[in-house]
């Protein structure tokens, strides 16, 4: 029997809906742009924390690094040795198994005749055990190049294509801030191989840098952890041990890949969740839409509602009718929305380079809110249509 009423006041919904074809698309807009927000937004955002994620985890879940803010080029009392460094490596093999010195800054590069600015970094031989920086020609920087101070380096593929025309410049000499370097290798693509992308880098000994820039304080340093397990360990004893060595808890960061993937996923997660909160007003304004038609709807069927009162519908076969009415509007609309939303997002997400990731559950969330705001706005016009008397609807014009 209920399926029977429902069936027809589907039957007669529909009626209503194609008989008032603009009407109601422009009734259904506002869930529209309302669904298709929330699943962009959303979308774009949890692919923004799969790339930042996938990048930090690209560097290894054991990698640990102390930052020192304080120090630097000029040369402060406030930085830790490279001995006292590893100093600790050799005191804590069971925590931190090997550690690399990085310096970095821009320097001017030479080739031939023609200068440009690029970004310099330096490292230990074991920074390619901490890493794994990719070299796809040639090999990295060795132990004999740290232990010699020796003038060599490993370049982009920028580089490469800019300065040597694309062919194999292993053996090939460059100049950086004047002086000579020797190239043993090419890191592969990075970015898309441009002046501004990180492909324009040059890779040195850590030892050749403290004399070719004059650098004597390292303020950063790269460690890893001997397991996973041991990473939160090896993070607070290192705090600690930098503490006691500078005297105080300022002027140094040390941080796991972890914890930073801990707090980015923090707060992506919170990001994403306010940005679709905000889209979801605008279904609420949707749904403010729909109420505001079938308000509209009700006065111009009001004899059509007095005839079906005469004829024995109840007040709930009326107000069904229309409830289903508002249901079928935001349903529809919330379908539209939805393929909308996701095919406006994954062309948003190849214009900006992100994987569009719009998960199922949040695609159902979304449809089953439209249904929601559909059958909570639609109560009221069902109710006032319910309510009328026969009488008064048949003697109205």
């Amino acid at each position: 029997m209920m399926f029977s009423k429902i069936s027809q006041s589907f039957k007669m919904s529909m009626k209503s809906i194609l008989g008032n074809k603009g009407r109601s698309a422009l009734t259904m807009l506002g869930i529209i742009i309302g669904v298709a927000s929330v699943i962009i937004l959303t979308g774009i955002g949890n692919g923004a924390t799969a790339t930042i994620t996938d990048s930090l985890s690209s560097m290894g879940t054991k990698l640990i690094t102390v930052s020192m803010s304080r120090g630097g080029w000029g040369g402060s009392t406030r930085t830790i040795s490279l001995e006292s460094m590893q100093e600790f490596i050799e005191d804590n093999p069971d925590l931190v198994n090997v550690m690399s010195p990085a310096i970095t800054g821009m320097v001017t590069l030479k080739a031939g005749n023609e200068n440009t600015t690029t970004s310099l970094s330096a490292y230990d031989s074991s920074y390619a055990d901490i890493k794994d920086p990719k070299v796809q020609a040639g090999r990295f920087i060795s132990e004999y190049d740290v232990n010699n101070r020796s003038y060599v380096c490993v370049v982009g593929t920028y580089i490469v294509s800019a300065y040597f025309g694309g062919a194999n410049p292993i053996g090939e000499y460059i100049k950086l801030n004047g002086s000579k370097f020797k190239i043993v290798g090419v890191f592969e693509e990075q970015g898309d191989s441009t002046e501004s992308s990180a492909d324009n880098a040059v890779t040195i000994p850590y030892t050749t840098a403290m004399r070719f820039l004059k650098n004597k304080n390292i303020t950063t340093f790269y460690l890893s952890a001997t397991t996973e397990d041991t990473v939160d360990t090896a993070v607070r004893e290192l705090k600690a041990y930098i503490k006691n060595k500078l005297g105080t808890d300022d002027g140094f960061t040390v941080a796991s890949v972890a914890e930073m993937l801990d707090t980015i996923n923090e707060i992506t997660g919170t990001l994403t969740t306010m940005l679709a909160g905000i889209a979801a007003i605008s279904l609420i304004v949707g749904g403010i839409g729909i109420m505001n038609i079938m308000t509209v709807s009700v006065s111009e069927r009001t004899r059509e509602i007095g005839i079906r009162k005469a004829i024995g519908a109840r007040t709930t076969d009326i107000m069904l009718q229309f409830l289903v009415e508002s249901t079928i509007l935001s349903a529809m609309g919330g379908i539209v929305g939805i393929l909308f939303g996701i095919g406006t997002g994954q062309l948003v997400g190849k214009l900006i380079n992100i994987n569009f990731a719009s998960p199922p559950s949040m695609v159902l969330l979304s449809f089953g809110f439209s249904l929601f705001i559909g059958i909570f706005f639609g109560m009221a016009p069902a109710k006032k249509a319910a309510k009328l008397h026969p009488i008064d609807a048949l003697r109205s014009e």
